[in-house]
Parts: C-alpha cells; structure tokens; sequence
C-alpha cells in the first residue's frame, strides 16, 4: 500500500526513524492486533498501537473493568463489551486503526488463549515485577507457551500503564521484523528493564544441552 498524504503527515515522527521508514510505516497499517484485555496495560498497549496506525480489535466476550478507562475509554464504558468499544473508540482516535475483520496478531494481559498469527505479546506479571514475553513468526509456540503458563496477571496502575507502552513498542517491533523472535523483559520499578529467562520446552531444551565429550 502507498502512504496518503494525510498519513505521511500523521505519522511523520516515526516515518522519520531509521527503523521504520515509509516501508515499515505501511506494514504497521497493513498489519492488525486482536486485543485480549480489561485493565490498565492491555488497553494502554492498544492505545499506543491505534496511535501508530495498527488496526485493533478487540476478541472474546470480556467486558471493560474498574482499571480500564484510560487513553481510549472513559468511565462511562465500564461494564460494555470490550470488543464493540474498541470497535467504536478506535477509528474515533485514528480512522486508520479500524479492524472489523478482528485479523492480525495479538497483544493479551494473562491469563490468555494464544491462537492465530503472530506477533504475540503477553503483558503479565509476578506480584513484584511487570513483565512483556513476546514471540514472532519463527518464535516456538511450545516456549512461549510454557513461559506464559508460570505468569500471573499484569499490575494495574501507573506500573500497568507503563507496561503497556513496553507492549506496544515489542509488538510493534515485531510486525517490523526488528529484534528476536522469541524473548521476554521484566519492568521493574521506577523503570528498570531486565531481560526475562524464558523457560524451554523439551525440544528446545535437548537443543541447548552440550553435547558429550
């Protein structure tokens, strides 16, 4: 697809980074997100996502909560479904982010079912620390999947907040075929990042193991 003019000037700051370009402006409009979640990060990331141009749409039959309003919802909106406000409040912020078609990767708050394409970006946590494990197209599922399952549910909050920006700018990254394809990051308050030791599946961890002498 070719840029309008309306969107080179829409999203001029980031089509001026090296990173992204026009090329990877247009695969972040071609690309969508399916948004799994109620609180504070997961509808901060979708937020940050609408602002950037990826399409989003929300999936399931999850309703906003107390933590929800935010950049994209109002208190108004607590109790109604999450899907049908995002159907409404998207296009509203960026005609470009509408998704009908509810297509594309996912970005979820756990706990979570994973399914469709990638790029996948779970937002969790472990009680202390907030944490983003994501996986790309040639990411393992069998990995994410087994890292994901030993997470709890991501804080709510400014710490929540904060993570859900982390969460746009993986998955982001991800649609744009930047950085590996399989890892995860810890927030740690005020805002340290730390790198997250993934747990393996039993494939990938006969891989790793050295061979004996």
């Amino acid at each position: 697809m070719a840029l309008r003019e309306d969107q080179i000037l829409r999203y001029s700051r980031q089509i001026l980074l090296r990173e992204v370009g026009g090329r990877g402006q247009e695969a972040l409009l071609s690309g969508g997100a399916r948004v799994d979640a109620t609180g504070a990060s997961g509808l901060t990331a979708a937020a940050y996502l609408v602002g950037g141009g990826t399409p989003v749409a929300g999936v399931g039959s999850l309703t906003m909560g107390p933590w929800s309003p935010g950049f994209l919802v109002s208190a108004s909106d607590v109790g109604q479904p999450v899907a049908s406000t995002l159907a409404r409040e998207a296009p509203a912020l960026n005609p470009d982010a509408a998704n009908p078609e509810g297509r594309g990767g996912m970005i979820a708050e756990l706990p979570s079912a994973w399914s469709g394409e990638a790029p996948w970006v779970a937002l969790c946590g472990d009680g202390a620390r907030a944490g983003v494990v994501f996986r790309g197209a040639e990411g393992c599922v069998w990995c994410f999947g087994e890292t994901v399952r030993h997470l709890g549910s991501p804080p709510d909050g400014a710490l929540g907040g904060a993570l859900g920006a982390l969460g746009a700018v993986v998955f982001q990254r991800l649609r744009l075929g930047l950085g590996p394809s399989l890892g995860g990051r810890w927030l740690i308050p005020p805002g340290t990042l730390e790198e997250m030791e993934l747990r393996r599946c039993s494939r990938c961890a006969s891989r790793q193991e050295p061979s004996a002498p």
